[in-house]
């Protein structure tokens, strides 16, 4: 009837149907983020095996995928500390180093983003907004679109976007 007054013309009726998917059943109350397989798949395992990255660093790496909000992570050492059980004063230099790979980047202190194309807890959209800004800033690192020197054995065709 809306459109008839406007004069737009007929409107056909038009059925929709509502699937609602069954949420993920993951293990505790914090959500999930989603990984690259590729990283999964190839990057972790032969890094940790080859010991490119620490035991520790994998550690740390994983605790900060599981805290992240749309790639963003605030934390301190000590909180990363206590929930790995270990020494405080042992999670800088790890940190500093995952930092050099491209995994993160510090903002400021207790500030990080995780490279999203690493792993991301939102959506597609939010991801592609949070790659636009990064993008945007033209970073000499190369952030996130470029592993750091530690993975340069991976070919730059597969891991790029």
């Amino acid at each position: 009837m809306i459109a008839d007054q406007l004069g737009i013309g007929p409107v056909h009726e038009v059925h929709t149907t509502v699937i609602r998917r069954t949420p993920h059943d993951f293990l505790g109350q914090e959500g999930y983020s989603l990984v690259s397989n590729y990283f999964l798949r190839r990057v972790l395992p032969y890094c940790l095996t080859h010991h490119i990255i620490t035991l520790l660093q994998g550690a740390i790496l994983s605790n900060l995928i599981g805290r992240q909000k749309c790639g963003m992570i605030s934390t301190t050492h000590a909180e990363i500390a206590e929930e790995l059980n270990v020494q405080r004063t042992s999670i800088g230099a790890p940190l500093e180093r995952l930092c050099r790979m491209n995994l993160l980047r510090k903002v400021k202190r207790g500030v990080y983003e995780l490279n999203p194309r690493v792993a991301f807890n939102g959506n597609g959209n939010e991801q592609a907004e949070f790659l636009a800004g990064l993008r945007a800033a033209s970073l000499e690192s190369g952030f996130p679109d470029e592993l750091g020197e530690a993975l340069t054995l991976f070919d730059r065709t597969d891991a790029a976007r």
